[in-house]
C-alpha cells in the first residue's frame, strides 16, 4: 500500500496538485448520513484529498481582483476535477473500486442549505493538511487559505495522516468575524449561507435560488434549486472574500509572514 500511496501522490503532484493527503473514512462526522464517504461508496477505506494554491497576487491585483479569482478558481475546478477522475480510475485498475469527488460540483441542497457530496475541508483536516478556521475555511501551513480541493473515495487501505495537534487559526483573533459586510460568521466556527452568499456570489438568477429558505422542509423545492445551482448558475464571479484576505493566515507562502499572532 505504501507503493500505491506514493504512486497516486506523484501522479497528482504531476498533475499540478500542491499537496496530497490521505484520509480515514470511517466515523466520518458529516450529520448528513448521505454525504458520508462508506454511504457513497461501498468498503470505502480512504479519502484522499489533494489542493491546488491560487497565488496571492491574484487576490491584490489593483484592479478586476474579484473577477480574475473567480476566474481562477472555476479553472481550478476543472483541473481538480480531472485529477480526480484520473486517480480513481488508476486506482480502480488497480483492483481498488474508487470514485472521484468533485471540488465544487455536485452540490447538493437539503433542509434550505448547501451541502458538498463530501466536505474536502474536513477530509483535509483529517489528513493532516490544515485545520479549519473561524472563518470556515481551511488554513494549511504553507498556502495558508488560498487552497482549492478535490478529492477521491477509495477501496484501498492507504497508510493515512493524521489531524494536527495544534489550530493554525490564532486563538485570539476575530479579524474575519468583525470584517465580514453582513456577519455570517459566529466566530465558532460557523457561517450563515445565506449571508454570505447573497454578499459574495454574483450571478443574475443567484437570487431565485434563496427561495429554498422559505421552503426549507419542502423536498421538492430543494431538489428543484439544488438542479437550477448545478446547471444555471453553475459559473458565477465573486464579489467579496474579506473573510480570506483579512485573515493572518492569507499572508502564509505569500512572500509575507502571517503575523498578527494576537488580535489587536
Amino acid at each position: 500500500m505504501e507503493k500505491l500511496a506514493t504512486e497516486i501522490r506523484e501522479m497528482l503532484e504531476d498533475q499540478g496538485m500542491d499537496v496530497v493527503g490521505i484520509a480515514p473514512a470511517a466515523d466520518w462526522p458529516s450529520p448528513q448520513p448521505e454525504c458520508r464517504p462508506p454511504a457513497i461508496l461501498k468498503d470505502c477505506q480512504r479519502v484522499i484529498v489533494f489542493g491546488k494554491e491560487i497565488p496571492a497576487p491574484i487576490y491584490q491585483a489593483e484592479l478586476h481582483a474579484l473577477d480574475l479569482y473567480a476566474m481562477t478558481s472555476h479553472n481550478f475546478y476543472h483541473q481538480l476535477d480531472a485529477a480526480a477522475i484520473a486517480a480513481a480510475g488508476r486506482l480502480t485498475r488497480a483492483g481498488y473500486p474508487s470514485i472521484p469527488i468533485g471540488g465544487y460540483q455536485p452540490v447538493l441542497m437539503r433542509e434550505g442549505d448547501y451541502w458538498g457530496v463530501v466536505s474536502l475541508k474536513h477530509a483535509a483536516v483529517r489528513a493532516g493538511l490544515g485545520t479549519m478556521g473561524k472563518n470556515t475555511l481551511l488554513i494549511n501551513e504553507r498556502f495558508g487559505n488560498r487552497l482549492r480541493l478535490g478529492g477521491v473515495l477509495t477501496t484501498a487501505a492507504l497508510p493515512a495522516g493524521r489531524p494536527l495537534a495544534k489550530s493554525l487559526c490564532y486563538e485570539n483573533c476575530t479579524k474575519c468575524v468583525r470584517n465580514c459586510p453582513v456577519q455570517a460568521l459566529d466566530g465558532k466556527g460557523g457561517i450563515n449561507q445565506h449571508k454570505c452568499l447573497k454578499n459574495c456570489a454574483v450571478h443574475p438568477a443567484l437570487s431565485l435560488s434563496f427561495i429554498s429558505r422559505w421552503f426549507r422542509h419542502s423536498k421538492r423545492v430543494n431538489r428543484q434549486v439544488e438542479l437550477f445551482t448545478r446547471t444555471m448558475i453553475s459559473t458565477y464571479t465573486y464579489s467579496c472574500c474579506t473573510c480570506l484576505t483579512s485573515c493572518p493566515s492569507f499572508k502564509l507562502g505569500a512572500g509575507g509572514s502571517p503575523g498578527g499572532k494576537k488580535d489587536k
